[in-house]
């Protein structure tokens, strides 16, 4: 188990507010990847800074808010598991993406989507169910134009090779950033799949490493 320190970068002035929070990894282990992780996250984070900091220069008076938090959903058996929000206030708009960062730290890799599941297994069919089923869970809130809208959307949805997931104790939650699932559709969307429901999919790796751990 490594631990894990909070780092700051905070700025107040007049066209713009940042409270950005980040993990630094330590451990006793010297690993290279310990210091890639910690590279990384800290590139991500400055990257962000730099994007919305050039899209306020392009406009006048306009006030900028930016923030980032993260959480650690596992950190056990040298897997370590840390998904950071990335949340821009922009006007009435409140705009936010999670980038999740998932490793072994023994076997210095980082893990994929693939790794989760065994080779037998079309784990995107697995995610585009679990995504319908809730989707429709939620109809019971939705009329049934504004139902078939979202659904609509699914349809259209590209899923990449290794689409934004972090892990946790019994379960690998897939991400969707706000409106990416639909224009009406504010908030993160997560997406649960459990590791004992769906532990036929899994491989043997996440079986040995997570679930008997």
């Amino acid at each position: 188990m490594v631990s894990i320190q909070t780092s700051s970068i905070e700025k107040k002035d007049k066209l713009s507010v940042y409270n950005l929070n980040y993990p630094i990894i330590k451990s006793d282990n010297k690993k290279n990847i310990i210091n890639n992780i910690n590279h990384r996250i800290y590139e991500d984070i400055i990257a962000f800074k730099s994007a919305i900091e050039d899209i306020g220069y392009s406009k006048n008076n306009c006030l900028s808010c930016i923030s980032t938090d993260y959480y650690i959903t596992y950190n056990n058996n040298g897997i370590i598991s840390i998904p950071i929000e990335f949340s821009q206030l922009d006007g009435l708009y409140n705009i936010s993406y999670i980038n999740s960062y998932n490793y072994d730290i023994n076997l210095e890799k980082e893990i994929n989507i693939k790794d989760i599941f065994n080779s037998e297994t079309n784990y995107m069919k697995i995610i585009t169910k679990k995504i319908d089923d809730k989707i429709k869970e939620l109809s019971r809130e939705l009329s049934m134009d504004k139902y078939i809208m979202v659904l609509d959307y699914l349809k259209d949805i590209i899923f990449s090779d290794n689409p934004t997931f972090y892990i946790s104790k019994d379960s690998i939650v897939i991400c969707f950033s706000s409106y990416e699932l639909d224009p009406a559709i504010s908030d993160l969307s997560t997406f649960k799949i459990s590791f004992k429901e769906d532990k036929s999919y899994l491989s043997k790796y996440i079986i040995e490493k997570i679930t008997n751990s």
